[in-house]
């Protein structure tokens, strides 16, 4: 008797003895091999993307470590003040005139000049940069300078403006420029000196301590400088040349120059000349006490009584010549000329009588002065 237990499933279905086995290892190990092989690309495309990032952050380190490198070495603030302690060496003055801002035309940087600056002797001629700081937009670089054997400290400031090939750093120097400032003392007409053979056009300046002098403050750069003063002319001279020493040391001060008018060898023998012919028309008088000259004596009796009144010059004087206050005025003195007034008096008192001369003299020192007045080519000369 059949016994009907109902539709049979798949599911109802037990596969047993070796094929079926073999057949359910085989679809395991398959699945297992898939998901190894599918975890294995999933690491190696980890570790390369991590490898990736490790060399970027590399590179991007390096690029950041060599544009500080280039940025520090090649466009750091110590680079303008190279290059300016260069100019100087090599005698340009250029970037000096415009740290000074002395360059307006006024003759401020008359010392500036690279014809005068150029030709100093005892310039800097080596530096050695000591020190850079920077803080955030400025930056403070401190130098040795060189001259003459002999090392000074300068500070120089600088301000960041910018960047060139947006990122390395541009710097502008402030200065400031290692300038001294040289006073100067000259004429009042005096329009113009010779500084290291190169002619100087100077600046108006103020006042001088005496009437008729002007002096000037004229900013110049470590050196030698030799001061010409203008050619002499028929009456005036302006004296030798003089040397500047301007130190590279900010705590040393620089010489000063002093142009003062004198008058020449022909400007006193004029002046001598007219003298002693005012004094030969004053001897030469038989007045006693002629108007206006050193030579003055007196008459005892009536005028009546009196003959044969002169001068004589016993000794001539011997002058010199001195400054006075003012510039181009001059006072010649003399105090060893002796001069003799003498005359014949009548002593006889008695009218009826014939007249009984008798000499009289009166010998004295004269004291001889005249005011000189000297320009170029001009002299006045007025006795006192």
């Amino acid at each position: 008797m059949d016994t009907d237990t109902g539709p049979t499933t798949s599911s109802d279905v037990v596969t047993e003895g070796p094929e079926g086995s073999a057949g359910t290892t085989s679809a395991a190990t398959a699945v297992a091999r898939g998901s190894r092989g599918r975890t294995a690309r999933r690491s190696i495309l980890s570790h390369a993307a991590a490898r990736a990032a490790a060399v970027l952050v590399l590179v991007l380190v390096a690029g950041v470590v060599a544009v500080t490198l280039v940025n520090q070495s090649f466009f750091g603030p110590h680079r303008p003040v190279e290059a300016y302690l260069d100019d100087l060496v090599a005698g340009d003055a250029g970037t000096s005139r415009a740290l000074v801002r002395a360059d307006d035309g006024g003759g401020g940087a008359a010392l500036l000049a690279d014809a005068v600056y150029g030709a100093a002797q005892g310039r800097v001629s080596g530096y050695a940069v000591r020190d850079v700081v920077v803080d955030g937009g400025a930056a403070t670089v401190v130098a040795d300078l060189t001259q003459d054997g002999t090392t000074a400290t300068r500070e120089f400031t600088l301000t960041r403006t910018g960047s060139t090939a947006l990122v390395f750093d541009a710097w502008r120097l402030d200065g400031p420029a290692p300038v001294s400032d040289v006073g100067v003392v000259v004429p009042q007409d005096l329009e113009a000196i010779t500084v290291n053979g190169a002619d100087v056009e100077l600046p108006a300046g103020g006042a001088g301590p005496y009437p008729g002098r002007r002096s000037l403050a004229l900013p110049a750069l470590p050196g030698t400088y030799v001061v010409s003063p203008p050619a002499p002319s028929t009456y005036l001279s302006y004296g030798d040349p003089q040397s500047i020493e301007v130190p590279a040391d900010p705590a040393a001060a620089p010489s000063g120059v002093l142009i003062d008018a004198a008058p020449t060898a022909a400007a006193e023998a004029e002046a001598v000349a007219r003298v002693t012919a005012w004094l030969d028309a004053c001897t030469a008088s038989t007045d006693a006490a002629p108007s206006g000259c050193p030579n003055r004596s007196f008459v005892f009796g009536n005028p009546e009584d009196v003959r044969g009144p002169r001068w004589t010059l016993d000794r001539a004087p011997t002058f010199t010549l001195e400054q006075s206050y003012e510039p181009g005025v001059y006072r010649l003195l003399s105090d060893d000329a002796v001069a003799t007034f003498s005359y014949e008096r009548n002593a006889e008192f008695e009218d009826l009588l014939p007249p009984r001369w008798e000499r009289e003299q009166d010998t004295q020192t004269l004291s001889i002065s005249a005011t000189v007045t000297v320009t170029g080519e001009a002299i006045e000369v007025a006795p006192d």
